[in-house]
């Protein structure tokens, strides 16, 4: 009894933390066919608040204490608005019904409820679907915004792992953190052109495909305007990577410096990749980490066998 109890404590945070994070964006959302949505969304999910406050026996539902990461989102969502756009908040909300209808899968799979209890949550289970449904219809008509995004953190990305494994080599043999940063700048600007060119052609060979088998294409994006996020991200990236040594540190202090900036941006450009793409943001943060690591790892011992052994120094 216990535990079935536990259970309808955590669905009933989920929804109202659900319904409030709606009722945030819809005050502040300027486009019309979102705040529409989200009005609808967070009415449902309102209802369904009370339905688990009435399995409880709860009379007053601002009394329930909605969880700290849930209400952090009150915060971080209209952030991500207003920095990536519609686009992107309509496919994070997407993914946010998603896993809420997982959840209510897992839990009539389970059977920790009675027959009542079931009955109440094969009834949410067809609203959250049909949210969800919502959802990836709106997000479709945004892919073209989406697939900019994906070139900015794309971009970026690259610009983190290459150029760090870059600086990190490189170092090891320097005998000032300018020489460091120069080489960083250099192979950034070097990279950002490629980057930026092979964008470009990708996205336009990517078009010419498509028109020669006479498809409508469903993402109608302009290979320049690809060309310039995944350039401009990718130096950006760069920047994160080389800017402990252009601002004087040098050795080691400025690899670990640039490994922790790195990090953090990495981190936060896996994330938003991860969400792009519905992959485990867990799995893909932990795997670009460990590429990213494991490239500087290298490079730094391959110039420090290049110092000690040939006795090579820049």
């Amino acid at each position: 009894m216990g535990n079935k109890k536990m259970i309808e404590r955590r669905f009933l945070e989920d929804e109202l933390s659900d319904f409030e994070l709606y009722r945030s964006i819809e005050h502040k959302e300027k486009d019309k066919i979102l705040k529409n949505l989200v009005k609808k969304l967070k009415e449902t999910e309102f209802r369904h608040a009370e339905i688990w406050a009435s399995l409880l026996g709860e009379k007053h539902m601002e009394n329930v204490r909605i969880p700290f990461r849930s209400r952090m989102r009150l915060i971080i969502y209209p952030l991500v608005r207003k920095i990536l756009g519609v686009a992107f908040i309509t496919k994070l909300l997407e993914r946010n019904e998603a896993n809420g209808l997982n959840a209510y899968k897992e839990l009539v799979d389970k059977r920790g409820l009675g027959a009542k209890e079931l009955a109440k949550v094969r009834g949410i289970i067809i609203d959250e679907e049909s949210h969800e449904r919502l959802l990836l219809e709106e997000t479709q008509k945004h892919e073209s915004k989406l697939n900019y995004t994906r070139s900015i953190v794309f971009g970026m990305n690259d610009g983190l792992v290459e150029i760090l494994a870059v600086v990190a080599g490189i170092a090891t043999i320097a005998t000032s953190g300018a020489i460091v940063a120069i080489s960083g700048i250099i192979v950034g600007i070097s990279g950002t052109l490629s980057m930026a060119a092979g964008a470009y052609l990708s996205s336009k060979s990517e078009k010419v495909v498509e028109k020669s088998l006479e498809r409508k294409m469903s993402i109608i994006t302009k290979p320049s305007k690809e060309a310039y996020y995944t350039g401009i991200f990718y130096f950006l990236g760069a920047l994160v990577a080389t800017y402990p040594f252009m601002l004087g540190a040098s050795g080691y202090t400025g690899i670990l410096e640039a490994v922790v900036s790195v990090v953090i941006v990495l981190s936060l450009a896996s994330t938003l990749i991860a969400i792009i793409s519905d992959t485990s943001i867990k799995t893909r943060v932990m795997e670009m980490l460990a590429v990213s690591l494991g490239a500087a790892l290298v490079t730094t011992l391959i110039g420090l066998v290049m110092k000690t052994v040939f006795g090579i120094v820049i």
